[in-house]
Protein backbone atom coordinates (compact mmCIF):
# COMPACT_ATOMS: atom_id res chain seq x y z
CA UNK A 1 0.00 0.00 0.00
CA UNK A 2 1.22 3.44 -0.87
CA UNK A 3 1.47 5.54 2.14
CA UNK A 4 0.83 9.37 2.08
CA UNK A 5 4.93 10.17 2.70
CA UNK A 6 5.67 7.63 -0.61
CA UNK A 7 3.94 9.87 -2.77
CA UNK A 8 5.86 12.83 -1.58
CA UNK A 9 9.17 10.98 -1.79
CA UNK A 10 8.43 9.15 -4.92
CA UNK A 11 6.70 12.02 -7.15
CA UNK A 12 9.39 14.26 -9.34
CA UNK A 13 7.90 17.82 -7.83
CA UNK A 14 10.55 19.72 -9.57
CA UNK A 15 9.57 18.24 -12.81
CA UNK A 16 6.08 19.75 -12.41
CA UNK A 17 4.42 22.71 -11.94
CA UNK A 18 1.78 24.98 -9.90
CA UNK A 19 0.06 28.21 -10.42
CA UNK A 20 2.81 29.99 -8.78
CA UNK A 21 5.82 27.59 -10.88
CA UNK A 22 7.93 25.16 -9.90
CA UNK A 23 6.07 22.41 -7.55
CA UNK A 24 9.38 21.62 -6.26
CA UNK A 25 8.26 23.52 -2.64
CA UNK A 26 4.87 21.46 -2.58
CA UNK A 27 6.28 17.86 -0.11
CA UNK A 28 6.98 20.38 2.17
CA UNK A 29 3.80 22.25 1.90
CA UNK A 30 1.80 19.10 1.92
CA UNK A 31 2.84 17.16 4.78
CA UNK A 32 0.51 19.12 7.38
CA UNK A 33 -2.55 17.47 5.35
CA UNK A 34 -1.25 14.28 7.36
CA UNK A 35 -0.39 16.02 11.00
CA UNK A 36 -3.21 17.90 11.72
CA UNK A 37 -1.19 20.56 13.33
CA UNK A 38 -4.25 23.58 13.22
CA UNK A 39 -2.14 26.28 11.33
CA UNK A 40 -0.17 23.84 9.56
CA UNK A 41 -3.10 22.06 7.83
CA UNK A 42 -4.72 25.63 7.14
CA UNK A 43 -1.68 27.08 5.18
CA UNK A 44 -1.31 23.16 3.23
CA UNK A 45 -4.82 24.04 2.64
CA UNK A 46 -4.24 27.37 1.16
CA UNK A 47 -1.70 25.67 -1.30
CA UNK A 48 -3.87 23.16 -2.24
CA UNK A 49 -6.79 25.92 -3.04
CA UNK A 50 -4.21 28.20 -4.39
CA UNK A 51 -1.57 26.67 -6.16
CA UNK A 52 -3.15 24.06 -7.43
CA UNK A 53 -6.67 25.38 -8.13
CA UNK A 54 -6.51 28.60 -8.84
CA UNK A 55 -9.44 29.96 -10.35
CA UNK A 56 -10.41 26.39 -11.52
CA UNK A 57 -7.26 25.87 -13.61
CA UNK A 58 -5.80 22.38 -12.75
CA UNK A 59 -1.87 22.27 -13.22
CA UNK A 60 0.66 19.64 -13.81
CA UNK A 61 1.33 19.31 -9.77
CA UNK A 62 -2.60 18.83 -8.93
CA UNK A 63 -2.94 15.05 -10.11
CA UNK A 64 -0.22 14.07 -7.63
CA UNK A 65 -1.27 16.49 -5.08
CA UNK A 66 -4.42 14.87 -5.14
CA UNK A 67 -3.15 10.91 -5.25
CA UNK A 68 -1.14 12.53 -2.11
CA UNK A 69 -4.82 14.34 -0.53
CA UNK A 70 -6.66 10.43 -1.12
CA UNK A 71 -4.01 9.12 0.65
CA UNK A 72 -4.15 10.78 3.71
CA UNK A 73 -8.07 10.68 3.84
CA UNK A 74 -7.37 6.81 3.58
CA UNK A 75 -4.59 7.12 6.23
CA UNK A 76 -5.60 5.56 9.79
CA UNK A 77 -3.23 8.38 11.07
CA UNK A 78 -5.96 11.04 9.93
CA UNK A 79 -8.12 12.47 12.67
CA UNK A 80 -9.19 16.17 11.29
CA UNK A 81 -9.52 17.84 8.23
CA UNK A 82 -11.05 15.41 6.13
CA UNK A 83 -14.32 17.78 5.03
CA UNK A 84 -11.79 20.27 4.17
CA UNK A 85 -9.87 17.62 1.65
CA UNK A 86 -13.01 15.90 0.99
CA UNK A 87 -14.28 19.66 -0.81
CA UNK A 88 -11.01 20.25 -2.69
CA UNK A 89 -10.90 16.79 -3.95
CA UNK A 90 -14.66 17.98 -5.21
CA UNK A 91 -13.19 21.31 -6.80
CA UNK A 92 -10.95 19.04 -8.98
CA UNK A 93 -13.05 17.03 -9.93
CA UNK A 94 -15.12 19.69 -10.75
CA UNK A 95 -12.41 21.70 -12.85
CA UNK A 96 -11.93 18.37 -14.42
CA UNK A 97 -15.27 17.91 -15.37
CA UNK A 98 -15.86 21.36 -16.40
CA UNK A 99 -12.63 21.35 -19.06
CA UNK A 100 -13.82 18.39 -20.63
CA UNK A 101 -15.16 20.19 -23.36
CA UNK A 102 -11.73 21.67 -24.36
CA UNK A 103 -9.56 20.58 -26.45
CA UNK A 104 -5.32 20.21 -25.09
CA UNK A 105 -5.79 20.85 -21.01
CA UNK A 106 -3.64 17.69 -20.43
CA UNK A 107 -3.71 18.45 -16.52
CA UNK A 108 -7.53 18.61 -16.96
CA UNK A 109 -7.36 15.36 -18.65
CA UNK A 110 -5.42 13.74 -16.35
CA UNK A 111 -7.14 14.50 -13.24
CA UNK A 112 -10.73 14.01 -14.76
CA UNK A 113 -9.06 10.26 -15.73
CA UNK A 114 -8.40 9.95 -12.27
CA UNK A 115 -11.42 10.70 -10.51
CA UNK A 116 -12.45 6.69 -10.85
CA UNK A 117 -9.21 6.43 -8.01
CA UNK A 118 -10.19 8.98 -5.93
CA UNK A 119 -14.29 7.75 -5.49
CA UNK A 120 -13.30 4.92 -2.88
CA UNK A 121 -11.85 7.60 -0.59
CA UNK A 122 -14.58 10.13 -0.94
CA UNK A 123 -17.03 7.02 -0.21
CA UNK A 124 -15.37 5.68 2.69
CA UNK A 125 -15.98 8.94 4.39
CA UNK A 126 -20.35 8.59 3.89
CA UNK A 127 -20.69 7.22 7.20
CA UNK A 128 -17.98 9.16 8.89
CA UNK A 129 -18.82 10.14 12.96
CA UNK A 130 -18.60 13.78 11.34
CA UNK A 131 -21.66 15.31 9.48
CA UNK A 132 -19.65 17.90 7.92
CA UNK A 133 -17.29 15.08 6.96
CA UNK A 134 -19.87 13.19 5.43
CA UNK A 135 -22.08 16.06 3.51
CA UNK A 136 -18.50 16.79 2.01
CA UNK A 137 -18.01 13.13 1.04
CA UNK A 138 -21.15 13.10 -0.23
CA UNK A 139 -21.40 16.32 -2.42
CA UNK A 140 -17.69 15.13 -3.97
CA UNK A 141 -19.47 12.25 -4.61
CA UNK A 142 -22.29 13.45 -6.27
CA UNK A 143 -19.83 15.55 -8.68
CA UNK A 144 -17.80 12.70 -9.27
CA UNK A 145 -20.30 9.52 -10.06
CA UNK A 146 -21.26 11.95 -13.56
CA UNK A 147 -18.14 9.96 -14.39
CA UNK A 148 -18.95 6.81 -16.87
CA UNK A 149 -16.14 5.35 -15.53
CA UNK A 150 -18.38 5.30 -12.03
CA UNK A 151 -21.82 4.10 -13.10
CA UNK A 152 -21.76 1.16 -11.38
CA UNK A 153 -21.25 2.86 -8.31
CA UNK A 154 -24.46 4.80 -8.54
CA UNK A 155 -26.98 2.34 -6.86
CA UNK A 156 -24.72 1.81 -4.15
CA UNK A 157 -24.19 5.34 -3.77
CA UNK A 158 -27.72 6.82 -4.05
CA UNK A 159 -29.20 5.43 -0.81
CA UNK A 160 -25.77 7.39 1.26
CA UNK A 161 -26.66 10.28 -0.92
CA UNK A 162 -30.20 10.66 -0.31
CA UNK A 163 -29.43 9.89 4.08
CA UNK A 164 -29.57 12.99 5.88
CA UNK A 165 -30.35 14.65 2.40
CA UNK A 166 -32.24 17.68 4.73
CA UNK A 167 -28.51 18.72 5.65
CA UNK A 168 -28.25 19.97 2.40
CA UNK A 169 -29.44 22.93 0.88
CA UNK A 170 -32.66 23.27 -0.95
CA UNK A 171 -31.02 23.48 -3.99
CA UNK A 172 -28.42 20.48 -3.36
CA UNK A 173 -31.45 18.32 -2.06
CA UNK A 174 -33.46 19.20 -5.81
CA UNK A 175 -29.87 18.17 -7.52
CA UNK A 176 -29.27 14.66 -5.35
CA UNK A 177 -32.90 13.63 -5.94
CA UNK A 178 -32.65 14.73 -9.72
CA UNK A 179 -29.19 12.38 -9.92
CA UNK A 180 -30.33 9.83 -8.18
CA UNK A 181 -33.83 9.55 -10.15
CA UNK A 182 -31.97 10.12 -13.53
CA UNK A 183 -29.67 7.30 -12.90
CA UNK A 184 -32.32 5.12 -11.86
CA UNK A 185 -31.17 4.29 -8.92
CA UNK A 186 -34.07 6.06 -6.63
Amino acid sequence: MTTPEDILATTAWGDLEHAYGSAEDLPELLKPLLNGETADFAAAMHTLNWNLTHQGTLYSATLPAARYVVSVLTDPRTRAGKAAMLSWLDAVAGSAIEFEEFDHEPDADACREAIPTFYPAVAANFEHPNPIVRVAARRAALTMLYRPALEPERAAAAPHLLAEIELLTDSEQGVVRDAVQQWGAA
